[in-house]
């Protein structure tokens, strides 16, 4: 099933990523091979600005989401600043360098402020990473340092109802999800592409009540009118089991926007899938 979706309304759904003119200027003017060398040798000076202005990103923030979509966006800006030509491992060892600094210098910080940091940072991102920042994290709480009220829920919010959406053909299937954060509620949709491995298309975030219940409304909408299209509903294992099988295979994204999306939203679809795969049920 094609996507189907108003390009200001999904603008207005999502936080303005933060500028990142040092690491995407560097960048683009790199080469594919020089690309790890030129973060990796500047993360302690890239990181020191970027410590700074994410931590205040996230202090603004109201809720675990609001927290979760900066790091977001970060991190959607380091994969898009790299050269096309740049390998995966390049740009995953890349981000690796650069996260991993944010990470100490957070640290060495030590403040509320870093702390809300690491906190998302231990949901977002690389398995090693993650793991560095709830250790930092850990080790900041252990010295009294205060945590914002959403961070013990941060990287955990119910899920309420998933569905998919296809039709008989096969190529695509749509994948929805509604979570709640106590009572603020947002939908995670994911599109998968068969005809190109399996891989995710395109993935996004729609935020506040309005939007997020009616994610399911508009793609049974559009079922309606086509005796080929179907919407059913999914559980917790499938929707798991579905989600875990297209993050194994490369993303697809092919327009422009659907390669922004999935570099922004990529990170949280797998977060979301890790945080129920620990047997997390469907609210009742």
């Amino acid at each position: 099933m094609s996507k189907s979706r108003n390009r200001t309304a999904k603008r207005n759904a999502t936080r303005k990523p933060p500028p990142q003119p040092v690491a995407a200027e560097s960048a683009r003017t790199a080469s594919a091979g020089s690309f790890t060398d030129l973060l990796t040798h500047q993360a302690h000076d890239l990181a020191a600005g970027a410590t700074v202005a994410l931590m205040a990103e996230v202090a603004q923030a109201r809720t675990p989401l609001a927290a979760e979509l900066v790091l977001c966006n970060a991190l959607g800006a380091m994969r898009l600043a790299a050269p096309e030509n740049a390998r995966e491992p390049q740009r995953l060892e890349a981000e690796r360098a650069l996260v991993t600094q944010l990470i100490d210098h957070a640290e060495s910080l030590g403040d509320a402020e870093a702390l809300a940091l690491l906190r998302v940072c231990s949901f977002l991102g690389q398995a090693s990473t993650r793991a560095a920042a709830a250790h930092a994290a850990a080790r900041l709480a252990q010295r009294g340092v205060a945590d914002r009220p959403w961070a013990a829920r941060v990287g955990r919010p119910k899920l309420l109802m998933a569905w998919e959406s296809g039709n008989t053909l096969g190529a695509q299937i749509s994948i929805g999800a509604l979570f709640d954060y106590q009572g603020r509620e947002h939908a995670l949709m994911v599109l998968i592409d068969f005809f190109a491995g399996g891989g995710i298309k395109d993935c996004w975030v729609a935020e506040g009540h309005r939007r997020a219940r009616h994610a399911r409304g508009h793609f049974e909408s559009m079922a309606a009118g086509s005796e080929d299209a179907y919407v059913i509903d999914l559980d917790a294992d499938t929707l798991v089991t579905r989600l875990r099988t297209a993050l194994a295979a490369p993303p697809r994204p092919m327009a422009d926007d659907q390669i922004e999306d999935v570099a922004r939203y990529l990170p949280l679809t797998r977060a979301r899938m890790e945080w129920l795969a620990t047997g997390v049920e469907l609210a009742r």
